[in-house]
């Protein structure tokens, strides 16, 4: 990780994510992280909100026989820290840069202060926490089939209704790379996917 002091393009990319605030929070920093980098983990505790303006990040939890299982895939518009900053407990959930990541941090405790009482970020907050649950529950749940739980990732913003990266998808949606690629043909054959190169695809609007 790595701080980024460029006072023009923190104000740049706080003016592009501006419509999360009511308030401007009184201390803001600009921070970089690598490919592979952990922006969190269960036992690296946020003490900061980091929204996340440029890259991806893979959201993923590891269950108690080590059992690797996906949350979400993020892009853009994404808040870190929402579960710490509520103090329901430290996330149980590891974040980890799938590419080069910019991402706004936001420390609680410069910021709680002006944060709790911003009714637009307080909202952002809910919608982020309430994304997070659904996208875990939706993705979790045996009664749907891959199908079903493909086309609602591909139905989520963070995605940009498409695939570049199957692996992640195989992590997010807990299946093999044989079962991806049937229902994938599938998809295609029934004009709801379009491939659109090696391993990417894009849903079709209708």
């Amino acid at each position: 990780m790595q701080e980024i002091r460029d006072q023009a393009c923190l104000e740049t990319l706080y003016r592009a994510n501006q419509q999360h605030f009511g308030t401007r929070p009184p201390v803001i920093r600009l921070l970089r992280f690598e490919k592979g980098e952990y922006l969190s983990h269960p036992l690296k505790p946020l003490h900061q909100f980091l929204l996340v303006v440029e890259g991806s990040v893979r959201i993923y939890g590891i269950h108690e026989d080590s059992r690797v299982f996906g949350v979400s895939y993020a892009r853009t518009d994404t808040l870190l820290g929402d579960i710490e900053f509520c103090q329901i407990n430290h996330s149980p959930f590891f974040t980890e840069a799938d590419e080069p990541v910019l991402c706004l941090s936001l420390p609680f405790a410069e910021n709680r202060a002006v944060l709790e009482n911003d009714p637009v970020f307080l909202r952002f907050v809910m919608g982020q926490l309430a994304r997070k649950l659904e996208l875990s529950s939706r993705t979790s749940t045996t009664a749907q089939s891959l199908e079903e739980r493909l086309l609602f990732y591909l139905q989520q913003p963070q995605s940009g209704g498409e695939i570049l990266h199957l692996e992640n998808l195989l992590l997010h949606l807990h299946c093999s790379r044989r079962q991806l690629q049937r229902v994938l043909k599938k998809l295609c054959e029934e004009g709801q996917l379009e491939k659109t190169g090696r391993g990417c695809y894009r849903l079709v609007e209708n």
